[in-house]
């Protein structure tokens, strides 16, 4: 190639560098007239619940004007003196909904959702997963019933009155503390977000047996079986846990329970037994419950079973309770002696 082709492939290659480095000053200058920022202040550090805010925990930062949420703080004087209502994280922008009026100092129940209410319970640590709780976490309400005549209540049982609720509070603490290192105690009270008509409820149940709270993965919103289960459940076939399941890979769908877990084995009863009750005329059939020993009513309300006709007059001794001659006994209906003879 000759000298004066170099000289000329040189310059064209210098004027294309010097074009492409002019056009990209130029889509650069019109991307920073596009984009309008605005200052807003942000959390330079974690803020709990409360906690008075000072500048050194908070930094007027540039945020793109379209990107601002709403009610962010830009002046100082909107937040000075005054408290978080919610803990804030490191690099999240102040919002003014985030913070209680000045000379508050918290306002947990204004937190409350709308419609729903605030219900405190008593606990210790067998009855609050011995002070694993925390504000958020979710739980299953459980409540022991103790046999009582005077109630009605013929055994002893357990059952899951309440599924999937929301931990408010634990003893005075409405919010878990922004770096996660506060210390562990059992708590004495919890409260938890439910309805007006779970409210009643749970009161209910407090003075009827003692409530016991379930702790439930807090990504877990299935409602599971919540029958009844009395001291013959105790009596039934043995339950069991796998790694499978304790480690969540075998989970709803599958047939082998709820959300993945086995139900608990259902147990079953024996069917009620049988007296036969001998008159001098007649045999009459009489049940008593497998379970307590105790007679059973008959859909009339009899004591008695009736297992036939009636005898023919209607008068004999086991038809006064409800009871019939038993067409498959072998007795003698003259057995022992008529006390209709004289």
């Amino acid at each position: 190639m000759s000298p004066k082709s170099l000289v000329l492939l040189a310059i064209a290659l210098g004027c294309g560098l010097v074009a492409s480095i002019a056009i990209s000053q130029v889509i650069d200058s019109k991307k920073q007239a596009v984009v309008e920022t605005v200052p807003i202040y942000v959390a330079l550090q974690n803020i709990n619940l409360g906690d008075p805010v000072d500048d050194t925990m908070v930094s007027l930062q540039e945020w793109p004007k379209d990107k601002v949420p709403v009610g962010a703080i830009i002046a100082w004087e909107e937040i000075e003196d005054r408290r978080p209502r919610t803990v804030i994280f490191q690099g999240e922008p102040l919002l003014d909904s985030k913070f209680l009026d000045r000379g508050q100092t918290q306002d947990p129940i204004s937190s409350i959702p709308e419609g729903m209410r605030l219900k405190t319970v008593s606990v210790d640590a067998r009855k609050s997963a011995a002070g694993l709780l925390g504000p958020g976490d979710r739980v299953d309400v459980q409540i022991f019933v103790q046999r009582n005549d005077r109630e009605n209540i013929p055994h002893p049982f357990t059952k899951l009155i309440l599924q999937n609720i929301r931990v408010f509070a634990v003893d005075q603490a409405v919010q878990r503390s922004a770096d996660g290192t506060e210390a562990r105690s059992v708590a004495k009270t919890v409260s938890l977000i439910v309805t007006p008509a779970q409210a009643n409820k749970m009161t209910t149940a407090e003075n009827l047996g003692e409530l016991s709270l379930i702790p439930r993965h807090p990504d877990d919103d299935f409602i599971v079986d919540d029958s009844e289960q009395g001291a013959d459940f105790l009596l039934g076939s043995s339950d069991a846990n796998s790694r499978e399941k304790e480690q969540g890979r075998n989970r709803r769908g599958d047939g082998s329970g709820v959300d993945g877990f086995d139900q608990a084995a259902v147990v079953e009863t024996d069917p009620p037994f049988r007296m036969k009750i001998i008159f001098p005329n007649e045999v009459a059939v009489r049940e008593f419950s497998s379970e307590t020993g105790e007679p059973l009513d008959n859909e009339d309300g009899e004591n008695y079973r009736a297992v036939g006709d009636a005898g023919s007059d209607g008068n004999d001794a086991a038809d006064a309770f409800g009871g019939a001659i038993d067409p498959d006994s072998d007795v003698d209906p003259d057995f022992p002696i008529d006390l209709g003879q004289e």
